[in-house]
């Protein structure tokens, strides 16, 4: 899929929806940039200037050092010379920062640790071969993303929140409207309308359900959510709906999208394939490769609260600073050999997917189960592996995915 991305200045790719749907045309520029050294400074058309981190060392510095650079009030990209004429986007746990942060993120700790999620390890493994299954009772030749790709993340963060599976085709519609609002074949037209409509389906949704769960609560997580309280109050509606709107979309999208991804990159290299099937032990370290070369959060953005030397960079209070995850885990500098896609490679859980820090992805365990339980069952069942036609990518700066993914297979 052409997107013409050698015509754009490379600092554009950050700006750019459409190059982020040519991935490899995007590594390239990212890799120019790299070479360059130290951070980027972006001046794009439409965009307030900020500076981009293109490397591993200093988007790890900035991520650790969240008493100096703050998620709030712009967490992701927005356009306007104003930074989207200076209103701040809805708050969720990921526009929080220290003690709101903690106390926000304190509510849901429990169900995404060690503990609960070795007890639903049998849950996962169940639903991962129900989909393999299914996936290998159908035709030898599909569109992987369109259907199995996101039935596993799909129903278990949806079961975790309690939401029927009735429902799961309807959240999926609204997260891939959500997160797609950016691309003219995902969006309701353009991308402010998008939002303001998938927004406010999501949360007529959530308040219903939030209503009932305060009147009759359940144990699953979206009603300790309904009835936590802060400050000894229960969670506003603006606030409730973001965060449930968080944990169901971005709880699936990206783990579905590295799922695909992974059997994209099966696909396009066979021996890697076989040699998965072959020491059916690397798939821990497969698992941490795939995300590596998928890495579907593309970036989170921060604000300097004080002047800080970023490696050299001198960053003014005010600053905004664009953290790119896929530029880090293709830096040469920590990767050996980083456009190279080896399951067996040493430092692939170097990769800075889940970010570090404070506001380290808190469902990465639980992403990492899923990962792994799929792949486990499916390269039981796959004996050959190929695409079947072109792959295309969503356009979009912030999370990206597939549009499809054909394949075909042979079964063993």
């Amino acid at each position: 899929m052409t997107q013409h991305i050698d015509v754009l200045p490379p600092e554009h790719i950050f700006t750019s929806p459409t190059a982020y749907a040519d991935v490899d045309g995007w590594h390239a520029a990212a890799a120019k940039l790299r070479a360059r050294g130290g951070l980027v400074r972006v001046e794009a058309p439409g965009f307030s200037p900020f500076w981009a981190a293109v490397h591993h060392k200093d988007i790890a510095l900035i991520e650790t050092h969240a008493d100096q650079f703050y998620n709030a009030p712009f967490p992701i990209l927005v356009d306007g010379a104003e930074r989207g004429g200076g209103s701040p986007p809805t708050k969720n746990l990921v526009g929080m920062d220290g003690d709101e942060h903690r106390v926000y993120r304190s509510i849901i700790a429990d169900w995404f640790g060690a503990k609960r999620l070795n007890d639903r390890k049998g849950e996962i493994d169940t639903l991962a071969k129900r989909y393999v299954e299914q996936f290998a009772s159908g035709p030898a030749e599909l569109d992987f993303a369109a259907g199995v790709g996101v039935s596993l993340p799909l129903r278990f963060i949806a079961s975790t929140l309690g939401i029927p599976e009735e429902d799961d085709e309807k959240i999926h519609h609204w997260t891939t409207e959500f997160f797609g609002a950016q691309d003219p074949e995902l969006s309701r037209g353009d991308q402010k309308t998008t939002l303001d409509g998938v927004i406010e389906e999501f949360s007529a949704y959530f308040m219903q359900m939030a209503d009932r769960l305060r009147a009759k609560p359940d144990p699953y997580l979206a009603s300790v959510i309904a009835n936590a309280h802060v400050g000894g109050a229960h969670l506003p509606p603006d606030l409730l709906c973001a965060y449930l709107i968080l944990l169901s979309a971005a709880g699936h999208d990206t783990v579905a999208t590295v799922l695909t991804g992974g059997v994209e990159a099966l696909a396009r290299h066979p021996d890697q394939f076989q040699i998965l099937k072959e020491n059916p032990q690397l798939l821990p370290n497969a698992i941490e490769e795939i995300i590596r070369w998928v890495t579907p959060t593309k970036h989170f953005m921060r604000t300097a609260i004080v002047d800080t030397d970023v490696n050299g960079n001198v960053v003014s209070a005010g600053d905004w600073v664009l953290l790119s995850y896929p530029s880090a885990n293709r830096d040469e500098a920590v990767f050996k050999d980083p456009f190279v896609f080896d399951v067996r490679r040493r430092d692939a859980r170097k990769h800075l997917a889940f970010g570090v820090g404070p506001h380290f992805c808190i469902g990465n365990q639980l992403a990492r189960m899923q990962l792994k339980a799929f792949f486990a069952a499916f390269l039981k069942r796959v004996k050959h592996l190929e695409l079947n036609g072109d792959v295309q990518y969503s356009a979009a700066t912030f999370v990206s995915t597939f549009k499809n993914l054909p394949v075909k297979f042979v079964l063993e």
